[in-house]
């Protein structure tokens, strides 16, 4: 029995185990604040796409998103494709391929190394926020957030792949957008599958303009404020602390549309 230990940055080492033990991965990030283990399906082995998807996806986010305050432990848990019946259902739950529970993520990594990094990325977005801020943002700005770093770091994939990310706006999506007001104020997923799928583009784009208005660190700030048990209306810091006008919620609502969506 085999199972290797990598700590970001470095070879995977193969190192000997005895037992029955499955093999596994393990590296540490953030200065060890991080430490992340990877246990396979049952008899499995860790995919080769694994480390580097993982690796990216971490440092994406943490250049985005402070580590946790104390040492931490993430386990990841790959898990094998659905069954045929359930794929062709298209619930959320199973075309997401990807889900985060406490410090647990449960991920199917599929072939593609591109998914694999957004899906990671996507997920350690939705973990670091809550293991930080100890409450999710509204839910436009957790799901937006988590699109917008899981592309990032599957757009840094496919770079050292030297490939492209391409990434287009599914047919029909244009009848289901949402309003700025609507999109903002939406308290649960959408049920129909090109609704949800306008409300992941069109928050990803919201949370991407914000950012791109505010800065890294002003945007920080922002979650934070949107992350408090007692969290203000997502307009109000944006006028109060950083002078938003009527022009610029405008330019916000029009971000959202089709030519404005991330491509």
């Amino acid at each position: 029995m085999v199972y290797f230990v990598c700590v970001a940055g470095m070879a995977l080492l193969p190192r000997a185990t005895l037992g029955a033990e499955p093999a596994k991965w393990e590296a540490s990030f953030a200065d060890g604040k991080i430490a992340c283990v990877v246990v396979p399906q049952p008899g499995g082995a860790i995919p080769e796409i694994l480390s580097p998807a993982l690796t990216i996806a971490m440092k994406t986010t943490l250049e985005h998103l402070e580590p946790p305050p104390e040492q931490t432990t993430l386990t990841i848990y790959l898990e094998p494709p659905p069954p045929f019946y359930k794929r062709m259902r298209a619930l959320f739950r199973v075309e997401a391929y990807a889900r985060q529970s406490g410090d647990d993520i449960h991920v199917q990594p599929g072939q593609d190394p591109l998914k694999l990094t957004f899906r990671l990325g996507h997920e350690l977005s939705h973990w670091l926020t809550l293991k930080t801020l100890g409450q999710r943002p509204p839910l436009w700005l957790d799901e937006g957030l988590a699109n917008w770093l899981g592309a990032e770091a599957a757009a840094t994939r496919a770079r050292t792949l030297r490939q492209e990310l391409k990434r287009p706006i599914p047919a029909g999506m244009e009848k289901h957008l949402f309003t700025l007001d609507e999109l903002t104020s939406l308290k649960g997923y959408p049920r129909k599958p090109l609704a949800l799928g306008a409300f992941y583009w069109q928050a990803e784009a919201l949370a991407r303009a914000i950012h791109r208005r505010l800065g890294d660190k002003e945007f920080q700030t922002y979650l934070r404020l949107l992350s408090q048990p007692q969290a203000p209306d997502w307009r109000e810091p944006l006028r109060e602390r950083w002078y938003f006008s009527d022009g610029d919620f405008a330019w916000l609502a029009g971000q959202i549309q089709p030519s404005s969506l991330p491509q």
